[in-house]
């Protein structure tokens, strides 16, 4: 008898509980609401509630809302129902897609608006890039007209919608979200926002060369983050000290960085750690306090291998090259490099497969909408068909008004098509550019090398690593192949264009001029091509005298006044 009075105390204290919950969503606006909202969301998405105590929340919800005659607190039931079985994998999104529709056509706006950004970002965590962004689009004309102080949540949204601009590049598109962001008035329910917003402002500026606003939002976030998380004091600190960095002030850098690097390691973010590392390794190569470069790659190299960032290797290789090159290890250096173009390769070959994958979602959306466009172009013209059968030539009109709203949107639908295909053509010669820089810094890189270790006499020993990095220099003819794959890319029809005007010139002076048109130096194309600068003026001498170009004519000008037209 003591247990049972025990077990129908405990029942109606928990009961007491929900209804106390629950009533405190009563007939009250969303900003009154959007704590406890938050709390019941993220245990909704992250394992805090059970499929059966959801079912006991929904029916005390709508219990109560019917009782008090209080719709939004229905519609909120409806919409955690969805939320919840949608992101647990119960039901599929089209669920939570007709609880979005339906708010907003019963005028529950701010419903509608956090039901499209989880159906964004449901989208994003299943890599439907284009579907996600096209429904944070559609929210943001949902929230466009929203107060900050009658929908908080407004800031988190438009911090999410920067992001995705972020992290496909769209850097100047990402900023002026961010920026939205960052002129509001800071509130604690969306300081996780906040912060972000001035750190991707930060990186965001960076990435289009503008440093001194950089810094500006940086300082801002250091400002702020200095009396309420060391954590984030770490991250604006290495993110300053690599703006320096970046334009060259070595020792201002230094402090920002090595503290970052001090709570990365408190926080046990290793990610964050290598991020700093890497540069202040190179610092100390240039001041040669080569110890000390070594002890932070080092450090690198064992957080890179604990957090699995392998892709950092591409940022570290290079200065590990460099390391080995300051010892006077120039066969270790060249190593390095080319393991920097591996890695640096991968990250590449990433993010353009992500860049793709977004473009054929796109051209995939674009032919759906097309598809459907000409069902109900079909079904108008039956519509009018038989209109102008019933209603007879009055109605003639409006069958001339259907066919050319049809055609405008099929010439609507072509035209998006064509755009997504010159965006995919423009990716490709993107992708061509960068592998040209690639070669042309590979080049670079061993001829610093090279040039190095012949300024003074070298050992016998020196003179073969220096004629092994000059054999690894030189292209090869698989190197030429595709070489001349991807500058055909960037530089369309100029190599059949050359050969087909000047027939008699010979593979190796083809080779010549190419490299010219990259702009490099002589002393690099000498190493590419695997002769001494000497032979290049031997080389195009043989040229002007096959091309009758004037003895003092030189080579640098030769496509811009001799070809300009290719």
């Amino acid at each position: 008898m003591k247990n049972f009075v025990i077990c129908l105390v405990a029942f109606l204290y928990c009961s007491h509980l929900s209804h106390a919950q629950y009533s405190r969503l009563l007939h009250k606006n969303h900003s009154e609401q959007k704590e406890i909202l938050s709390d019941l969301y993220y245990s909704a998405n992250h394992g805090g509630i059970t499929l059966d105590g959801l079912a006991d929340t929904l029916a005390g919800m709508r219990q109560l809302g019917t009782r008090e005659k209080d719709p939004n607190l229905l519609q909120e039931a409806d919409l955690l129902e969805a939320f919840y079985k949608v992101f647990n994998r119960y039901e599929p999104i089209d669920m939570l897609i007709k609880v979005q529709q339906k708010s907003e056509e019963k005028g529950f706006q701010y419903m509608a608006s956090r039901a499209a950004n989880a159906i964004s970002n449901f989208y994003w965590e299943e890599m439907e890039f284009e579907k996600s962004i096209r429904w944070h689009l559609l929210l943001e004309g949902l929230i466009q007209d929203m107060s900050i102080e009658e929908f908080p949540d407004k800031a988190i949204f438009l911090q999410q919608i920067g992001n995705d601009f972020l992290f496909f590049g769209d850097y100047t598109k990402a900023i002026s979200y961010f920026r939205r962001v960052a002129e509001l008035p800071l509130d604690e329910f969306y300081i996780y926002a906040y912060r972000h917003t001035f750190n991707n402002l930060g990186l965001s500026y960076r990435e289009i060369g503008k440093l001194d606003s950089s810094d500006y939002y940086f300082e801002k976030l250091l400002i702020h983050a200095d009396t309420t998380s060391d954590q984030w004091v770490g991250i604006a600190s290495g993110n300053l000290g690599y703006n320096h960095f970046l334009k060259g002030e070595l020792q201002e850098a230094i402090p920002f960085l090595e503290k970052d690097i001090l709570l990365a390691e408190q926080f046990e973010d290793l990610g964050l750690a290598v991020g700093s590392c890497i540069p202040l390794a190179e610092i100390y190569i240039r001041q040669v306090d080569l110890t000390k470069a070594r002890s932070y790659i080092n450090k690198a190299i064992e957080y890179i291998n604990r957090s699995g960032q392998t892709d950092r290797y591409a940022k570290l290789y290079p200065v590990m090259s460099k390391w080995e090159a300051a010892m006077n290890r120039p066969q270790l250096a060249t190593a390095y490099l080319d393991s920097a173009l591996i890695y640096q390769k991968r990250v590449n070959e990433k993010f353009s497969a992500l860049q793709l994958m977004r473009a054929n979602q796109e051209v995939m959306a674009s032919r759906k909408d097309k598809e459907i466009q000409t069902l109900n172009d079909q079904a108008e013209k039956n519509k009018v068909i038989r209109n102008f059968i019933i209603g007879g030539l009055g109605f003639l009109l409006i069958g001339f008004v259907v066919v050319y709203r049809v055609r405008e949107e099929r010439n609507k639908a072509q035209q998006k098509l064509k755009t997504i295909a010159l965006d995919k053509a423009n990716l490709e010669l993107e992708n061509a550019q960068n592998l040209l820089k690639t070669y042309v810094q590979k080049i670079n890189n061993n001829s610093k090398i090279i040039q190095s270790l012949e300024d003074s006499p070298p050992s016998e020993e020196q003179q073969g690593l220096i004629d092994e990095l000059k054999l690894s220099t030189i292209l090869t003819e698989a190197d030429w192949d595709t070489f001349q794959r991807q500058f055909d890319k960037v530089f369309p029809n100029l190599i059949k264009d050359l050969v087909s005007k000047y027939p008699n010139l010979s593979p190796a002076e083809l080779r010549f001029l190419l490299l010219t048109k990259l702009e490099m130096p002589t002393v690099q194309i000498a190493n590419a091509l695997g002769v001494s600068p000497a032979s290049l003026r031997v080389t195009w001498f043989r040229i002007r005298k096959k091309l009758d170009l004037p003895k003092d004519f030189p080579f640098s000008s030769f496509f811009e006044k001799h070809f300009s037209e290719l």
